[in-house]
């Protein structure tokens, strides 16, 4: 229940953000969620979850206030929050909490809350403190440059290692541009060839950093300390992935899946972490329901939580496939299936052939990042590298060739495989007296 509900108030808060503005619908909205789970165990969790939630959005920084006419304005101070809310089409930037505004002539006015700056996102990194010179258009300042303000010791480390990296990839051309989105979250170029082959094969999500990439990370660190006992070797991987997430710039989902790591490895139970993350997600990140990385984190992993399971286990009823492919095909089925309308929204199409490609392509990526890490500390192994992204781009080329959808028709198919596989899984397990009920399960 707790899948269903967060993709609800996602979808709600992106689509319908004016109902939690209006007590008179959210009151008996949070009554009718209480009474729902009046005998669930996890009740506090949920309510708090749900209140947080709520007050963060009510108590949130709104749009921004400055004082004086905003067509005058040619320069913002303030704190980049690394948000991405405000895309249109294909345009990037970040969104950034102001503390004042200045004119050309160098007159300071006062400002606050917070707006959307169209620029590269990858000028500024979460946290810092900049200054951005541009003009308004709307409600949207379009940024001409970005300057850092200095920050703490913290963030002067983190410019010294990032820089370090990007010095030692820039050398392998796009090859290495890939390695620094894949390492770092961003790049130096705005936009190279490989982008524009993620987004027609679909798999643009197997390039934004997310708890794919922290999985493989754990994995790739794992293996190089295999001699180390069991405590160690989860202390470091712990610990290195919380520098990743660091010099990645706080990215809200990657801390989503740091926060589920952490609370699944102390709570023992999924939907708790599940929840928990939700819940301190909002409370570090007040604008991470409006981040698309991060929506797309939730109402993905949500799908592949509730069904992925039951798709997988269909599956395999009428095709003889390798587990390990089932399960990557049911995964992106069901994060295809939550997903569809958000990507409709964002980027005006779907790619049906993402349950199909996926597979391949995160294989790709997985062993793209291990060699991005060696290349980083050894330049010679760019030659790897650059082999390597011939075949990224070949799989990303070959994916773009299935056919897209650009309205609900086929996501309509889809709906009804997914009823279909499910009604036949669990059809299944009854006749084999293998079924569980839900509850019973969850006590198990």
């Amino acid at each position: 229940m707790s899948y269903a509900l967060v993709t609800l108030f996602l979808y709600l808060y992106r689509f319908v953000p004016d109902v939690f503005s209006r007590p008179v619908l959210v009151i008996p909205l949070i009554s009718a969620f209480i009474v729902l789970t009046l005998r669930n165990r996890n009740l506090p969790l949920y309510l708090l979850s749900a209140l947080t939630a709520f007050l963060l959005l009510v108590e949130a920084p709104g749009n921004a206030e400055i004082g004086t006419d905003s067509s005058t304005i040619s320069v913002l101070y303030g704190k980049a929050l690394q948000d991405s809310s405000g895309k249109e089409g294909r345009r990037s930037g970040f969104r950034m909490e102001l503390s004042a505004a200045g004119d050309e002539s160098g007159a300071l006015f006062s400002a606050s809350g917070s707006l959307y700056v169209s620029a590269n996102s990858s000028d500024v990194r979460f946290g810092e403190r900049i200054s951005v010179q541009g003009a308004f258009s709307g409600s949207v300042f379009i940024a001409s440059g970005v300057t850092e303000l200095g920050g703490s010791r913290l963030q002067n480390i983190r410019n010294a290692v990032v820089n370090s990296i990007k010095s030692r990839l820039r050398i392998h051309g796009e090859a290495g541009e890939l390695g620094m989105r894949l390492l770092l979250g961003y790049g130096e170029m705005g936009v190279f060839s490989l982008s524009s082959d993620a987004s027609a094969s679909g798999l643009m999500h197997v390039l934004a950093l997310s708890g794919m990439h922290l999985s493989i990370l754990s994995a790739i660190l794992s293996s190089l300390l295999f001699m180390a006992s069991a405590r160690w070797r989860s202390f470091a991987i712990c610990i290195f992935l919380v520098f990743f997430s660091f010099l990645s710039g706080w990215r809200p989902s990657l801390v989503r899946a740091l926060i589920f790591r952490f609370s699944i490895a102390y709570a023992k139970d999924r939907d708790i972490a599940f929840l928990l993350s939700f819940l301190f997600l909002q409370i570090i990140f007040p604008y991470s329901c409006t981040d698309l990385g991060s929506v797309y984190s939730f109402i993905s992993l949500a799908g592949i939580f509730m069904l992925s399971e039951s798709i997988d286990r269909a599956f395999r009823l009428f095709l003889p496939l390798p587990k390990s492919f089932s399960l990557s095909a049911a995964a992106s089925f069901s994060a295809l299936l939550f997903s569809v309308p958000l990507t409709l929204d964002v980027f005006g199409c779907y790619q049906l052939g993402t349950v199909i490609s996926s597979f391949p392509a995160s294989m790709m990526i997985s062993l793209y990042m291990g060699l991005s890490i060696l290349a980083a500390v050894f330049p010679f192994a760019g030659c790897l590298l650059r082999i390597a992204y011939e075949a990224v781009e070949l799989i990303f080329r070959v994916s773009a060739l299935f056919p897209r959808s650009e309205d609900l028709a086929g996501y309509a198919v889809l709906l009804l495989l997914s009823v279909l596989l499910i009604a036949i899984d669990i059809a299944y397990r009854i006749f084999s007296g293998k079924y569980v009920e839900p509850e019973l399960q969850q006590h198990k």
